[in-house]
């Protein structure tokens, strides 16, 4: 009952939020407009997914579930194995009439126990960031461990988002989140008109969303999924600290944000997944006189850097060409990236841990993480920080 009314108040804390940031409140940007006919509309999203999400945590207060852990787990391995059947009949294309049939059989018996597996994943994620010291013993008649905000998402087809880049600088102008499953052709759409106006865009799918419940895609790999659903709790706790409240202040600090949800995120899923579900995946043999493997990390920052120093030299349009060169390399090699462009690297450079990132930020959050007792001192430690400078001299630079 407590996870339900503090979640109540996050609730109308993330729409408000979301609606100042998106500029709802006062008025729609350039790329607002242009994506308009796509837009996703996060208010609309969280009343129409609060009380059917919730129904089922009331039910469980009454009539809780007396599964043991290992039935909790086998549950949630059970439901990823039925989604990813779905997965593969559905890209298959309509079959025939006993096909269709077992697939929405498939879809039936999923849809039923996916309340249940969320509240399973969601107490299992919650027990660990319990242990890391993150929750707090509230005197109720009796002791209450109360973890704010709670742990709370929803598997949903993921959103897709606009992203603008300036076409001079690897630069991230601006976001604007558009409904799931849309078509290559609408993407194209929009990104012509955003080029049209002499900018960099790209339309492509979210790995998650920090709604209230987060929106949280079917991850094919149980680990991967785990951290996912960390990382966007990990936005929904930093929202009530300084680090989420100056999230949209600038590109640093957008960065620390997502890249200390990425550190973090990764660590609790890993927690999480080596505690319930038996450590890690069993390795594939490895096969005799493999071939090294491509290094698609050092070919992306090396794509990077070269296209840092093209633009530095005004040299926009070599290094637009140069980009469609190495996405078609890549593509050769097996990385299949539909669109490079200054508007890819500059989303996926506000994630300072990974290759498409040339920021230094991911090594300062290393550093302050590996100066941290515990994984808990580095999440309560980062969501103090309120500007760049602050993380700057905490890691002594």
């Amino acid at each position: 009952m407590w996870k339900s009314l503090a979640g109540a108040a996050l609730v109308v804390l993330v729409i408000v939020s979301a609606l100042k940031g998106s500029d709802l409140l006062t008025k729609q940007s350039e790329w607002d407009r242009i994506a308009s006919p796509y837009s996703f509309n996060i208010a609309r999203w969280e009343f129409e997914n609060l009380f059917d999400k919730w129904k089922y945590k009331v039910q469980e207060v009454f009539h809780p579930s007396e599964l043991s852990q290992a039935e909790s787990v086998q549950l949630v391995r059970d439901y990823l194995s039925l989604a990813q059947e779905i997965t593969s009949l559905s890209a298959k294309g309509p079959g025939s009439e006993k096909e269709e049939a077992q697939l929405a059989a498939l879809k039936t018996e999923r849809d039923r126990l996916e309340d249940q597996v969320e509240e399973t994943i969601e107490a299992q994620i919650s027990g660990v960031l319990a242990d890391e010291g993150l929750s707090t013993t509230l005197k109720l008649g009796g002791e209450v461990e109360l973890l704010f905000p709670p742990v709370d998402f929803e598997f949903e087809e993921r959103p897709n988002v606009l992203m603008v880049s300036a076409r001079h600088k690897i630069e991230l102008v601006d976001t604007v989140l558009l409904k799931p499953g849309m078509s290559l052709e609408q993407m194209a759409e929009i990104e012509e008109a955003v080029e049209g106006r002499d900018y960099s865009g790209l339309v492509e799918p979210l790995g998650g969303v920090a709604t209230y419940p987060s929106i949280i895609p079917q991850m094919p790999l149980l680990q991967d999924l785990l951290s996912g659903i960390a990382h966007e709790w990990l936005h929904h706790y930093f929202f009530f600290r300084p680090l989420g409240q100056k999230y949209w202040s600038n590109y640093e600090m957008t960065t620390i944000n997502e890249t200390a949800a990425n550190i973090a995120g990764n660590e609790i899923g890993l927690m999480v997944y080596e505690r319930y579900y038996g450590g890690e995946e069993e390795a594939a043999p490895a096969a005799e006189e493999q071939e090294p493997a491509f290094d698609f990390g050092g070919e992306m920052r090396e794509i990077r850097l070269t296209v840092d120093q093209y633009l530095a030299r005004g040299e926009i349009e070599e290094a637009e060409r140069y980009m469609e060169e190495k996405r078609k390399f890549l593509e050769a090699n097996g990385y299949y990236i539909r669109k490079l462009n200054q508007a890819y690297f500059a989303f996926h450079g506000t994630y300072a841990d990974t290759p498409t990132s040339v920021s230094p930020i991911g090594d300062q959050l290393r550093k302050l993480r590996e100066r941290s007792s515990a994984l808990g001192d580095f999440i309560g430690t980062v969501s103090g920080v309120s500007s760049y400078q602050e993380l700057l001299e905490m890691v002594g630079e």
